[in-house]
């Protein structure tokens, strides 16, 4: 709870690094069900909190949510696959942009 009030007040650089800690955390519990009940027994934020960080991530560039067929967000899917692939094609085009 005490980093998303980090977040909310950060500008700039330290915003998106308090932003990827947060996501580092919601990756370690994403194993587990119901996924937004433990987020918020284990880390204290609320599913909407939780949500908007990742969206803020995806606007910065630094993430990829995934959608269904319909446009829906599968956020709890994008984070499976964080965890089961930490380094993804984004990373290296980011690589590739600065070389």
């Amino acid at each position: 709870m005490l980093e998303y009030k980090k977040f909310k007040v950060a500008h700039g650089d330290e915003k998106v690094k308090i932003a990827k800690e947060i996501l580092k955390r919601l990756i370690e519990l994403a194993h587990a069900e119901p996924y937004w009940e433990v987020v918020e027994r284990t880390l204290g934020l609320r599913e909407g909190e939780a949500k908007g960080v990742l969206i803020f991530l995806e606007n910065m560039g630094e993430l990829k949510i995934r959608r269904a067929k319909n446009g829906r967000k599968l956020y709890v899917l994008t984070l499976r696959e964080r965890r089961k692939n930490p380094q993804t094609l984004d990373m290296w085009l980011k690589v590739s942009k600065i070389v």
